[in-house]
């Protein structure tokens, strides 16, 4: 006889907390591919290449090379991305229309290598109305740049989707080596989320507030296309919770591996 548990049985069902985990990079070929061509369309329909937002949590390993954290890219000269860089302890926001780039970049007081802490990053671009592109760092607004060209082409099924290696086109997330050469990130990236219009100011100090704790902001700014909170814990595969898009990782060798170390610790 077990002492302490009563042996009623209740019928009521007992939710259990969805555990969180982030996506660990090692800076070695790591990728995760979307097959979706769903979620390439969305983008189309949410005119992506004209407005958008992708928020992350990073949180960057000892390393001593640049990494691309994610890519959306038509092709090789035409592309939207964010990249850690060694050089200056920076993060750069990137829009590559016709091989021209125009970037904005926050180096952060500090060391962000190393530090042991998840930092939030939201990059904007408005090629509709306001032409910018921004870059917030934890929940503020940290440069400005004025876009003058817009992608040339669009996100549609021809495009490969991949997560953690970044090639010459396709829509490619969290990517590993980027356009022009540099490394593969090496790092923690959690709770992905792409928007097809350009977040406000006040959009982004709630979803940094919140942190990752309270997931359910990410759907209450912005016009939300995929949110991949990377919680599966086990497999190889994610899956973006508002509309079922998956991801499969890369081959045995080149997948990043869930970790309990995430950004609502």
């Amino acid at each position: 006889m077990r002492v302490g548990i009563s042996s009623t049985v209740s019928t009521n069902v007992v939710s259990v907390a969805e555990k969180n985990y982030s996506l660990l990079f090692d800076g070695s070929n790591d990728e995760v591919d979307f097959t979706s061509t769903g979620f390439q369309a969305a983008l189309v329909d949410g005119n992506f290449k004209l407005t958008g937002s992708v928020s992350i949590w990073a949180r960057v390993n000892v390393t001593g090379s640049n990494g691309q954290m994610w890519d959306f890219a038509i092709d090789e000269d035409n592309r939207i991305q964010l990249q850690y860089k060694h050089g200056d302890d920076s993060f750069t926001g990137t829009y590559r229309a016709g091989g021209t780039n125009r970037t904005v970049n926050h180096n952060p007081s500090g060391t962000q290598e190393g530090d042991g802490n998840f930092h939030h990053i939201v990059v904007t671009w408005d090629r509709a109305s306001e032409n910018e592109l921004k870059i917030y760092y934890d929940g503020s607004l940290r440069a400005t740049q004025t876009l003058t060209a817009t992608l040339t082409g669009d996100f549609d099924d021809t495009a490969d989707s991949t997560l953690g290696q970044a090639g010459a086109s396709g829509v490619e997330f969290l990517s590993g080596t980027s356009f022009n050469g540099n490394a593969d990130y090496n790092g923690y990236l959690d709770d992905f989320a792409v928007y097809s219009d350009v977040l406000t100011a006040s959009n982004v100090t709630t979803l940094y507030n919140s942190g990752k704790s309270n997931p359910s902001n990410v759907r209450t700014v912005g016009t939300l296309i995929a949110h991949w909170k990377f919680n599966e814990g086990t497999g190889n595969t994610v899956t973006d919770s508002k509309q079922g898009f998956v991801g499969t990782f890369g081959s045995t060798g080149n997948e990043p591996v869930f970790s309990e170390i995430n950004a609502e610790e």
